[in-house]
């Protein structure tokens, strides 16, 4: 998988590109030079061994994920109330997340989870994302997940979390069930978003996770082309996927791209796109475009329980997360809750 510690990127447009690694940026309107200082990691696969590892060694892939009580700690990051939180798993030992609280007293708060790019973590992309400020403002429970070496298993390539047999299907089933027993979730509005190899890792849980997920919002990720013919999410999952026309690291056209150990295939944004909406069974498609902000939306509907599927396509953009990725999929949680069923 490309790396997302890697080359320059030429113009990103204004407000679809925040560095990997550092503070989060505003960008101004219009055309922005945005100089990635650090290789960009796309982490879709490698073999090779990570010293960052955040987890203890993998147990039996045979055993089921479970969580237990453990300690947390509260710490303050980028001016937010934080706790670090740990969850026991049978294939990546202790692994560990940074959980953001809603208002004391708050009830049916929208959950969020988090994913970072390979080689970054979760503390960096609090501080990368405008995910946080849900929290305090919009009464959101935001989580980010710390990947094992810093990446994920994602199905499709050879991150050091694949080479390790860890499952981060079963690692955010874990986180889910713990949270849900420590906040009044709404189960109708929980959302997955990830960037890079965390949007690969996205794309599986829609796949294998959609009785537990209402959206996945995956960012410069499309569909492996391993992943998309085995994929067969239990019920209908909104996507709210974000890609750059001008990514060189992994291509808004698709194909093989280069990264740790020699990255993966992936079907281009548009076919992916397509993908989710055969796979919601939606009858209707449409494109639009947001002028201010050079974004072509495409647009799927009239599917199964009311998902909707949408790919924004950022003109000009390269790869990395959008400034206002946080508020795009608060509001796309907002209007397209999962349908209860009666």
């Amino acid at each position: 998988m490309p790396s997302d510690r890697h080359r320059t990127s030429a113009q990103c447009r204004a407000r679809t590109c925040a560095r990997r690694e550092g503070p989060r940026r505003k960008w101004s309107k219009g055309v922005a030079i945005c100089v990635l200082a650090s290789f960009l990691f796309a982490g879709c696969g490698s073999a090779t061994k990570s010293t960052a590892s955040t987890a203890h060694s993998p147990a039996s892939t045979a055993a089921a994920s479970h969580s237990q009580p453990t300690a947390t700690k509260a710490q303050t990051i980028d001016g937010y109330q934080a706790i670090d939180a740990t969850v026991s798993t049978a294939t990546g030992g202790t692994r560990s997340y940074i959980v953001f609280p809603p208002p004391s007293g708050a009830k049916q708060s929208p959950l969020v989870l988090v994913y970072h790019g390979a080689l970054a973590t979760a503390e960096g992309t609090v501080q990368e994302t405008d995910f946080v400020q849900l929290a305090q403002k919009d009464g959101y429970v935001v989580a980010f997940l710390q990947g094992y070496g810093d990446t994920w298993n994602e199905g499709a390539g050879n991150t050091p979390a694949h080479a390790a047999g860890v499952n981060d299907v079963e690692f955010t089933s874990a986180v889910l069930s713990q949270i849900e027993s420590r906040y009044s979730i709404d189960r109708t509005r929980v959302a997955a978003a990830g960037f890079s190899n965390g949007a690969l890792l996205a794309d599986l849980l829609g796949c294998q996770l959609a009785g537990k997920l209402t959206l996945i919002a995956p960012v410069a990720g499309p569909l492996p082309v391993s992943v998309s013919p085995t994929c067969r999410p239990a019920r209908p999952i909104s996507v709210l996927a974000f890609h750059g026309t001008a990514d060189q690291s992994i291509p808004y056209g698709g194909g093989h791209f280069e990264g740790i150990g020699g990255g993966t295939t992936v079907l281009s944004a548009p076919e992916s796109a397509a993908r989710w909406a055969a796979l919601d069974h939606c009858s209707h498609s449409r494109q639009s475009t947001e002028s201010a902000l050079a974004t072509v939306l495409t647009t799927y509907s009239l599917c199964r329980q009311h998902v909707v599927v949408q790919l924004r396509s950022l003109q000009g953009a390269g790869h990395g997360w959008p400034s206002d990725v946080g508020v795009l999929v608060a509001e796309f949680l907002h209007q397209h809750p999962r349908a209860v069923a009666k």
